[in-house]
């Protein structure tokens, strides 16, 4: 038992130490949302989209927060800040993955794509002394609105996922922090083009 336990308190330093450090600092991170994803649109469809506005409800203190810094008692007020609002930098992801995909369209585009991003985050399962497992986490839902009625026709909510294996003794690592958010934003994008009942819309 006593062991157990201490297995949990270093993960639970681990989790302290990567959100801290200096926790009534604000980091700068640099995050580039660029998803290479292959799955494109059927030659020959007819309908097209554009990508209308990117909400952000994440329960954090500002648009270019990336995640909140915290201690054992909860969120400070420090954080981990980018140079562009979060949801600009998702969207600007999300248009490049459509495009390259086959969605996108002029003027003429049937429908439009907003997006909502809910949340932000990761827990951190304990392997063994050394050995930890991040799982970070986004969730985004997506809504398609036609654009002759305003009304909306279709919407979901993904949660993309990802598995980060780190060393225990990990500290406030910015760079892992971008790369956890590109992981889980890629793979809610990706679901999303996946998504049969969203590309009937377009593969008709």
């Amino acid at each position: 038992m006593k062991w157990m336990n201490f297995i949990r308190i270093i993960g639970c330093v681990f989790l302290i130490t990567l959100l801290t450090g200096c926790a009534f600092t604000r980091t700068q991170v640099n995050v580039s949302f660029s998803p290479t994803i292959g799955n494109p649109l059927r030659s020959g469809h007819t309908n097209s989209l554009e990508v209308g506005a990117i909400k952000d409800s994440r329960p954090v203190t500002d648009e270019y927060v990336l995640i909140q810094k915290g201690n054992a008692y909860g969120a400070t007020s420090g954080a981990f800040v980018t140079d562009e609002p979060i949801a600009k930098i998702f969207q600007n992801g999300l248009k490049s993955a459509l495009a390259q995909n086959g969605f996108l369209g002029s003027n003429s585009a049937r429908y439009t794509l907003k997006a909502d991003l809910h949340g932000f985050g990761f827990g951190v399962i304990q392997n063994g002394l050394f050995s930890t497992t991040a799982k970070p986490w986004l969730e985004v839902r997506f809504e398609l609105d036609d654009k002759e009625n305003g009304q909306p026709v279709w919407h979901d909510t993904y949660t993309g996922q990802s598995t980060q294996k780190l060393s225990a003794w990990d500290g406030a690592n910015a760079g892992l922090l971008v790369q956890m958010f590109n992981q889980v934003a890629d793979d809610a994008v990706r679901q999303l083009i996946a998504d049969k009942a969203f590309r009937s819309f377009f593969e008709q």
